[in-house]
């Protein structure tokens, strides 16, 4: 069409832009997809959990067998080699080298007992099992008083003494005697505040007296290549 000026005048319409229409069966699809992936994530994060917990608890419970079987297979060297020990000592011969004790040391329960021939009062006697990493003898039930009276017949100074008259017997670590071990005998007379083993029995003395000794030290394991 043409104006008064000859020029063409095009008539444009302007078009809005069409919307697109959404299914909507197609949205609750999307929907149900992306809770179905949600709920697969958590499931996964929960069994990757589950399965760190339960790694963690049978590397724990592995760890509890294998110390509980180092501890009986300990025992059990223990028990074989203290025996092997008794079996050479009746023929003469002083040690197996299972035994965790230094020479000249006796294995026995979970102690190494050194028995030596040094006429020393009782301080001294304290000082040189010192000296050896060790303390004076402590009888402290019927196995062990057992076990001194058939290693040594002599009179050997233990680990038991008191400050004077008036006060408690005590073993060096502190603990008391008890009663089946040291019986007294109402012979404690003043000062005798130190005390000897000899045959089976724990005597009061004077602590100044000299006598042999004997100490004890705490054994380690069992040498168990040893008994191969």
């Amino acid at each position: 069409m043409q104006d008064e000026d000859g020029y063409m005048t095009l008539n444009i319409e302007t078009r809005k832009p069409t919307l697109t229409s959404v299914d909507p069966a197609s949205s609750s699809l999307w929907r149900v997809m992306a809770l179905i992936l949600l709920v697969l994530c958590a499931a996964m994060v929960v069994g990757l959990v589950a399965l760190g917990i339960m790694s963690v608890t049978q590397q724990n419970y592995l760890q509890a067998e294998n110390e509980n079987l180092s501890r009986t297979l300990q025992q059990l060297a223990k028990k074989f080699c203290q025996n092997l020990i008794r079996q050479l000592e009746k023929k003469d011969n002083l040690s197996h080298k299972c035994s965790p004790c230094d020479t000249n040391w006796r294995y026995y329960g979970d102690n190494c007992y050194g028995f030596f021939r040094h006429n020393l009062t009782w301080e001294d006697s304290k000082w040189y099992c010192i000296d050896q990493n060790a303390t004076l003898v402590k009888i402290a039930n019927q196995s062990i008083l057992e076990y001194i009276k058939s290693r040594t017949s002599l009179i050997r100074w233990v680990g038991l003494s008191r400050q004077n008259s008036n006060n408690m017997w005590l073993w060096e670590d502190g603990s008391v005697p008890s009663e089946n071990v040291f019986e007294h005998s109402g012979n404690e007379g003043e000062n005798m505040d130190c005390a000897y083993f000899h045959s089976g029995k724990i005597h009061p003395t004077f602590c100044k007296n000299k006598y042999y000794l004997m100490c004890e030290r705490k054994a380690g394991l069992a040498k168990v290549d040893e008994l191969l």
